[in-house]
């Protein structure tokens, strides 16, 4: 019997149609992702074509092809980076033989969870041990009272982090524990990912497909990306990651084209503008995305590390491979800047020093001790004689660091600029300072390269519709991603309004881009500019405090559909700022504290209340 099929597109030909149904198996499965591709674009749900050939006279019939068994591949991701290892994993899967299911934490229903036989989740860990807010509700619901028991689930979680956080991978560590609590068992061991995820990545895939179970029956390979599902070729979307021949493993050497202080004189604060270019890169980004940077330590940190440890600078050892004198690898590859758990806790076992095991007992010890301190002050502060080995042994190596992008492609093709705040302080009477912050500030001229990448952010971006108004709230460098909103939307005349909420200590010395606000305010691309200047009064004026003055305002425009982004601080600045929009919509909408909740907790859920803090 001949497939029925659904009215062809037009333009289509019907015969050619039918010749093509009347083929094997493999060929109505590659007219099934062919069809759904036409419908797709056509915006119309895709047709579906059985599998089932039809079997010439006098053979024995086809049996339809059976159902793959499913892998959930779950991710709760801030940035993109745990999305972009899902889809990767999906495609690995998917040529195990099984279907895969990529799904959102923000969009899963919990309620599958329990029915679920595999589910592999990868999951990032902002800050000091909390999840991604696209993740809140299921992290919530999880550790929670309503979780069921999950006896007949298999899974395995890769966990991306950062190990400059006392608590590293803190969310992965929670899931994975929790899982296992509720009777799921593990398909393979948890892998803890730092920034440079790549190598720990591709090991945990290769783990979890070892220990996946072989398929009833081995698929067909098909020139789809689908699946099949109940005798059916039921094409899956797959995220589209961008490719270039530059990224974090293979940097792009961009040229620094302007630098430019943006304090004024008296200023205690040093915020520097960067314009790099990008021509013949390829890289490409959204306003919201980040640039990834690879800078070398401070020489003078460098020395420091030398003398204290008593080493020797010109000693030639291999490191990563390659053959290089020990100060090149201090000043290049590893971290010194920034004092780790891991660092800590390498030295405290190969010193055997009471005094450090005992701190690393107890986390908040912990995190007071590390802060402000780098590799040179635990040298300094617990001298032992080591090697130069030893001590390479023990070190991280250097991350890059990123910055949120403060410039639209449409408005400066080629380029990319940044707004970057040098960090200086003192630390125990000596002088300390950021790694990349002075590397752009102090080691870096007008003219020479840095080593960049693009950091896509999948979920901080500017509201697909253009009618859509915004409201910004960037004290501070928090302002870099609105400035590069801004110039988007007024390259695309977008008809949404633009409201901005900027603070800084001083309006004389302190107000960024002040030129730039106010031809955006003359022009009509910023609709409403709202300052606070905290330290030109008496009583300190935060942005949190503007934003409860224009209360009514905001409200008005977050029941019309406005999209509210925060940027910067996150410790402080943005908890305040979201206490504050908890208040106003309690207040504004006379429904009080479990309403104004409720409501925000749906804002951030359809992505309209968005974070880039830090």
């Amino acid at each position: 019997m001949t497939p029925t099929f659904p009215p062809p597109p037009v333009g289509f030909d019907e015969k050619l149609l039918e010749q093509l149904a009347q083929h094997n198996t493999l060929q109505q499965m590659w007219l099934s992702g062919y069809l759904y591709g036409i419908a797709s674009r056509a915006g119309q749900s895709a047709p579906v074509v059985s599998v089932e050939a039809p079997a010439p006279a006098g053979a024995t019939p086809i049996a339809p092809v059976a159902a793959l068994p499913q892998v959930a591949i779950l991710y709760g991701s801030q940035t993109g980076n745990s999305k972009k290892v899902a889809h990767q994993l999906s495609t690995k899967v998917k040529e195990r033989g099984f279907q895969a299911l990529v799904a959102d934490l923000n969009d899963y229903p919990t309620k599958n969870l329990k029915s679920e036989k595999i589910v592999l989740l990868v999951i990032s860990t902002q800050g000091e041990g909390e999840p991604p807010i696209a993740a809140e509700e299921f992290y919530k619901w999880l550790n929670g009272p309503r979780a069921p028991q999950l006896e007949g689930l298999q899974f395995s979680v890769c966990a991306l982090g950062d190990r400059s956080y006392v608590q590293f991978c803190q969310t992965g560590k929670d899931m994975d524990a929790r899982l296992e609590a509720l009777g799921a068992k593990r398909l393979s061991n948890r892998v803890d990912c730092d920034v440079d995820f790549e190598d720990a990545v591709e090991g945990w895939f290769t783990e979890v497909l070892q220990k996946l179970p072989a398929p009833a029956a081995a698929p067909v390979a098909v020139a789809t990306n689908g699946a099949l599902s109940n005798g059916h070729a039921v094409l899956s979307p797959v995220a589209k990651i961008a490719t270039t021949s530059y990224d974090r493993k293979k940097p792009f050497a961009a040229p620094v084209l302007e630098k430019i202080q943006l304090n004024g004189r008296g200023s205690q604060k040093e915020t520097w503008h960067l314009e790099l270019s990008l021509e013949g890169s390829g890289l490409t980004f959204e306003p919201g995305d980040s640039l990834g940077i690879y800078a070398t330590n401070p020489e003078p940190l460098v020395k420091e590390v030398l003398y204290t440890a008593m080493l020797n600078g010109n000693k030639v050892l291999t490191f990563n491979g390659k053959e290089d004198e020990f100060r090149h690898i201090l000043l290049r590859d590893v971290e010194l800047s920034v004092l780790t758990r891991e660092v800590v806790e390498n030295y405290a076992n190969w010193t055997n020093n009471t005094k450090l095991k005992s701190l690393l007992e107890d986390n908040t010890a912990l995190k007071n001790f590390l802060w402000g301190r780098n590799v040179a002050d635990l040298l300094r502060e617990f001298p032992a004689a080591l090697s130069e080995a030893t001590l390479l042994g023990f070190l991280r190596k250097m991350p890059p660091r990123s910055y949120s992008i403060a410039s639209s492609l449409l408005a400066h093709p080629d380029e990319v600029h940044l707004t970057v705040a040098a960090v200086r302080y003192d630390f125990n009477g000596r002088p300390h300072q950021g790694v990349a912050s002075t590397f752009l500030a102090d080691r870096i001229k007008a003219g020479e390269t840095v080593p960049v990448f693009v950091e896509h952010n999948e979920y901080f971006k500017l509201p697909a519709d253009d009618a859509t108004d915004i409201i910004m709230v960037g004290p501070g460098t928090g302002v870099a991603p609105f400035r590069a909103f801004v110039e988007e939307r007024s390259e695309r005349s977008a008809s949404g309004k633009n409201w901005l909420f900027f603070g800084n200590p001083h309006f004389e010395t302190d107000f960024l881009y002040q030129i730039e606000w106010l031809n955006h305010l003359k022009r009509g691309t910023l609709d409403r500019l709202d300052v606070a200047f905290s330290r030109d009064q008496q009583d300190k004026i935060y942005v949190q405090n503007r934003l409860a003055e224009r209360s009514r305002l905001i409200f008005e425009r977050l029941e019309n559909g406005a999209h509210f982004y925060v940027c910067g601080d996150k410790n402080r600045m943005a908890s305040d700022v979201q206490q504050v929009v908890t208040q106003i919509i309690a207040k504004e909408s006379a429904k009080g504290d479990e309403y104004a909740a409720e409501y925000l907790k749906n804002l951030k859920k359809q992505r309209r209340y968005l974070e880039d803090v830090y």
